[in-house]
């Protein structure tokens, strides 16, 4: 298991659109590009465990906040346990419309069940249609074309 996948947030890193573009490649990661107005190659992420300064998600506001804190994971703040932080508040309520749980998610990252927590959202974020790994973002599979039902909705 890709440990690296391991969201700080909660979110399964796999499932992440810009993830997918940069180890799919191809017309997604031409398409997240077109859609965020940057170059391809600029459409960058190894994951938020595997965070370097020229990866798309080394600025995210979470991770900043994090590393300011010294912290490691959203689950380990006192303003997060107190559910004080407005800022992971939006990030989880805009995922949930997508389907994903960010909450439930960092109990299970939590539990230290990381390894089976890793291998139940690598099944989970797969097209039923061909079995290639799909972003939660994604309405259509961008392996297949199938299209993919709810909570799959919008994308780039």
């Amino acid at each position: 298991m890709d440990r690296t996948l391991v969201g700080r947030c909660g979110l399964y890193c796999g499932a992440c659109g810009i993830y997918r573009a940069y180890r799919d490649g191809g017309p997604l990661r031409d398409r997240i590009a077109r859609h965020f107005g940057i170059k391809p190659e600029q459409v960058r992420c190894e994951g938020c465990r595997g965070l370097t300064p020229d990866s798309w998600g080394y600025d995210c506001r979470i991770v900043q906040c994090l590393s300011a804190k010294g912290l490691d994971s959203c689950y380990r703040c006192g303003e997060y346990a107190a559910g004080g932080c407005e800022e992971y508040e939006e990030l989880a309520q805009r995922y949930s419309r997508r389907g994903v749980d960010l909450r439930a998610n960092l109990a299970a990252i939590a539990t230290e069940r990381v390894e089976e927590w890793l291998g139940e959202q690598e099944e989970r974020w797969r097209c039923p249609s061909c079995g290639g790994p799909i972003s939660c973002h994604e309405d259509r599979c961008h392996h297949c074309g199938a299209p993919l039902k709810a909570p799959f909705a919008g994308g780039f």
